[in-house]
């Protein structure tokens, strides 16, 4: 009929837990386990149709401004850029703003939602999750403990999962302006566009990887010690997104990457205006 403190505290923590994750499980079955779909938010739409409206405006100040600086240039005999070379990038500016939606929506989703889906179908589901916190009622004070913790750890991963997707949908608003901004050389944001871009998308895919890896060598955290390398595992994945982008940004893997949409492109550009220019 009496509970001693210690069995008050473990209900209480019990109860705590199992509050905790159910908010966590629900957050993570919206977004880390479902692929990654920015149509469903209709209202991005309209704002990305305003912002494409607006970059187009600006890439043409951007150019006017340019033509001015090569003008005052060639006049002070210290030209620095070149006609053709305004042109190419405007051009090319142009072009990347209407195919940077394209490329994020159908080409770079779509990868990371078949690799998370890869992973999903080895085993990886909301329900791995829970044997952290599903703990019997007989569990010790410390093994309640540790799966509290653990469950806050998941409702961390929850929110940074809905932050992604507000990442996202910024990343694709303003992905036209980060297009025009090619036709700079001291405002070109194109790359950095392109890093973030690529870093917010797979952060999905290697923390499901991370995951997989982490349940495959934990086992069925019924005892301490298997929190104790869940932690480590879910630390590293909560971690991953800044970890992703110090790799696209220190390695110079990011500008190798970004310079595969401008260097080729540019260079058949360059090539096609200068013959029409000269012939």
């Amino acid at each position: 009929m009496f509970k001693s403190p210690v069995e008050y505290l473990n209900e209480v923590i019990a109860g705590l837990m199992t509050e905790t994750a159910n908010a966590a499980f629900a957050g993570l079955k919206i977004y880390l386990f479902a692929p990654t779909d920015l149509s469903r938010y209709e209202y991005v739409s309209e704002a990305y149709d305003f912002v494409f409206t607006l970059s187009v405006i600006i890439g043409s100040v951007f150019f006017i401004y340019n033509l001015i600086c090569l003008l005052v240039q060639k006049v002070g005999g210290y030209e620095q850029r070149s006609m053709q070379e305004v042109m190419v990038k405007t051009v090319l500016g142009g072009t990347m703003a209407v195919l940077a939606p394209f490329l994020l929506q159908r080409v770079m989703i779509p990868i990371n939602n078949a690799i998370v889906q890869l992973f999903l179908n080895k085993g990886v589901q909301v329900d791995s999750f829970s044997r952290f916190t599903a703990i019997p009622g007989a569990g010790t004070t410390a093994v309640l403990i540790a799966g509290f913790l653990m469950a806050l750890l998941f409702v961390i991963l929850a929110i940074q999962y809905v932050i992604r997707t507000a990442e996202l949908l910024i990343i694709l608003i303003m992905s036209p302006l980060a297009a025009w901004s090619i036709v700079n050389d001291e405002m070109n944001i194109w790359s950095i566009w392109w890093r973030e871009m690529t870093a917010t998308v797979f952060t999905q895919s290697l923390q499901i990887i991370i995951i997989w890896l982490a349940f495959n060598t934990i086992g069925d955290g019924a005892e301490l010690k298997d929190f104790i390398v869940g932690f480590g595992f879910l630390i590293f994945c909560i971690m991953s997104p800044q970890f992703l982008r110090r790799f696209l940004y220190s390695t110079g893997a990011g500008k190798k990457i970004a310079g595969l949409a401008t260097g080729a492109g540019k260079s058949v550009l360059f090539r096609y205006v200068t013959a029409k220019l000269i012939g």
